[in-house]
């Protein structure tokens, strides 16, 4: 199943954390070893049905868009019918993009829509930021740092590798319930009844944005301009400030000095007219 649905990642040519990250096995805290396209999976049943949800992470070793950190997790996943006696097929797909935050903008098809009823999708990953679109035209919806201009197809290196499940790791993956990243997080359902509800909705040729206020984007992204600019601003003012300070720095010593000489001057006329009385 994790080779069959394997999707077919595109990644930014440029991406400063090169590529998804392999990470050593046996270890609590996670260990990036090689920047070398590893992929890792896993797969659980889904309540009450006889389908499988299968989950597809890119680990990477930091996230190194804007708001860098150390360490990124981002994942696709697809919910498979999987009736004994019959092909595997895919249901519906999903791709996370700034989950949990202001700016997500996480989205959902059915299988059809993206033609992976059978196998994998295309997924775009954003250059630093590494947020997951299942259409290119997606990415630059987010809040203005997401771009996939540059993408290129992400060679496979060896097969998926299986994660296992929350408490019950798989391959030495002892880190994924590490707090050091969100992962963990990430192993839960990404389908729940009432997204299911919304994906059956949808016309079989829509992808749609299932988190996220497009206002509250679209007021990041204008906010996003303003902050580069604000950056350059600042740097402008504390340069003006810098001149300000030293214009009025010498200001005040030239009427410091200017006033030290009229005391000096109203101090001699002083004791040169008492000097004068006394004679």
């Amino acid at each position: 199943m994790l080779e069959q649905f394997r999707p077919t990642f595109l990644i930014s040519a440029s991406d400063c954390a090169v590529r998804p990250a392999r990470f050593a096995p046996d270890q609590v805290i996670p260990h990036p070893v090689a920047a070398d396209g590893t992929i890792y999976g896993q797969v659980f049943p889904v309540r009450d049905s006889q389908n499988i949800e299968i989950h597809y992470y890119t680990l990477w070793d930091r996230d190194c868009g804007r708001m860098q950190h150390p360490l990124d997790v981002e994942h696709v996943s697809v919910i498979v019918k999987n009736d004994e006696g019959q092909d595997a097929t895919a249901l519906y797909w999903y791709a996370g993009a700034h989950e949990n935050t202001a700016c997500e903008i996480s989205s959902g098809g059915r299988a059809a829509a993206i033609d992976a009823q059978h196998q994998g999708p295309k997924v775009w990953s954003s250059s630093g930021k590494h947020a997951m679109y299942l259409r290119k035209s997606m990415c630059n919806h987010g809040c203005g740092a997401d771009s996939c201009e540059d993408a290129q197809e992400l060679a496979q290196i060896g097969r998926v590798v299986n994660l296992g499940e929350p408490g019950t790791p798989a391959n030495g993956a002892l880190w994924t319930s590490s707090s050091q990243w969100t992962l963990s997080s990430k192993m839960d359902t990404d389908f729940p009844a009432e997204l299911i509800a919304r994906l059956d909705a949808t016309s079989g040729e829509s992808v749609i944005t299932l988190r996220g206020s497009s206002s509250i984007r679209g007021t990041i992204q204008g906010s996003g301009t303003v902050l580069n600019a604000g950056g350059v601003g600042a740097q402008h003012t504390s340069a003006a400030l810098d001149t300000a300070n030293g214009h009025t720095s010498r200001s005040l010593g030239k009427a410091s000095r200017a006033t030290g000489r009229w005391l000096k001057g109203a101090r001699d006329a002083v004791l040169g007219k008492t000097s004068t009385q006394k004679n």
